[in-house]
């Protein structure tokens, strides 16, 4: 009797442990909010913008300070799902003013390129917008390796590839993947004050 006790003790505690394993493995997924994207919502209207932190390239041969672009992407939310809208690029310490049909060309680390062209009309402040509309899965799945502004009304250009930082090589494929983990529900989105 004594042995069956013991046998069944010792059974019982192996299944209780083998028990405690399995839930200890069982956890509830936890959704982490974007580092990248925000909401804002406004007090009067309860409307709700998404927004995107911006980043700066800094011109090669520029002064670091003033001589860049700095970059951030607008979106779309259309029946609860994220979505690209348009991307928003200030070119600082060029001279004269931008034009409808000035271009961005960008390399990929990959070897591919593509150009994107402004549809902003006239703006006296350097103010571009660009659309990736078709490109979306380039941009996502491969790092930029250089970027060349060409302004169509000076034909100043600016070149940003010895200045490249690893944040600028990812930013737009960073936010491309936020986007889709955020509409998948695998991260929520913080709102911004």
């Amino acid at each position: 009797m004594m042995k069956k006790t013991i046998t069944a003790i010792i059974l019982l505690a192996m299944y209780m442990t083998s028990y405690s394993q399995i839930t200890d493995t069982v956890t509830e997924s936890k959704v982490t909010e974007s580092k990248l994207i925000f909401k804002t919502v406004d007090e009067f209207t309860d409307e709700v913008d998404y927004t995107t932190t911006g980043i700066v390239f800094y011109a090669d041969g520029g002064d670091m300070k003033t001589e860049g672009m700095v970059m951030e992407l607008f979106l779309k939310n259309k029946n609860g799902k994220l979505s690209i809208g348009t991307v928003y690029l200030k070119a600082a310490g060029m001279k004269g003013c931008t034009d409808e049909g000035s271009t961005m060309i960008v390399m990929f680390e990959n070897g591919e390129k593509t150009t994107l062209i402004n549809w902003n009309s006239f703006s006296c402040k350097g103010v571009n917008y660009f659309s990736l509309s078709g490109k979306e899965d380039l941009f996502k799945n491969n790092k930029i390796k250089a970027l060349k502004y060409t302004n169509k009304r000076t034909y100043e250009s600016m070149v940003i590839k010895n200045n490249m930082t690893d944040a600028n090589k990812t930013h737009l494929m960073n936010l491309l993947l936020e986007i889709d983990k955020i509409n998948k529900g695998e991260l929520t989105v913080g709102t911004r004050m």
